[in-house]
């Protein structure tokens, strides 16, 4: 990307989540901004290189909710079954299922813990690396 625009971030202003209220605001709104052309140039040319991916994805993560949601709903019936006849486990050749019960679980509050104690947050802290990923969400 080129320099910065008027108000000094580094994005096209229609991109930007202060565009409303920006004072700054670029009066190019369009193709010409130099901001704006690299972003949609990029996007247009990936989305075009990659578009059988694109769909193929898109349509497994809309397969993968329903079946998520189905088998939610077949546990919560299996769940209630389960306790009706009092049974804590069964197999089948291919899976085994294990009733576990309600019970309560204690947790740590790292955002009330930072503000309280930072230095024993940042005395127990580790630092992990993380690979880059794409995170997808079925609407």
């Amino acid at each position: 990307m080129g320099n910065a625009t008027a108000c000094g971030k580094n994005c096209c202003c229609l991109e930007c989540d202060r565009r409303e209220s920006c004072s700054e605001v670029c009066g190019e709104l369009s193709e010409k901004c130099e901001f704006a052309f690299e972003s949609d140039t990029s996007l247009v040319e990936m989305q075009k290189n990659a578009a059988v991916i694109i769909s193929g994805i898109a349509a497994l993560a809309v397969q993968k909710k329903q079946i998520e949601e189905q088998e939610k709903t077949m546990r919560d019936k299996l769940r209630e079954t389960m306790e009706s006849y009092g049974v804590k486990s069964f197999e089948t050749p291919e899976v085994k299922f294990l009733y576990i019960p309600a019970t309560t679980r204690t947790t740590i509050d790292a955002a009330r813990l930072k503000k309280a104690m930072p230095d024993v947050v940042e005395k127990y802290s580790k630092i992990t690396n993380v690979s880059a990923s794409v995170k997808i969400t079925v609407k």
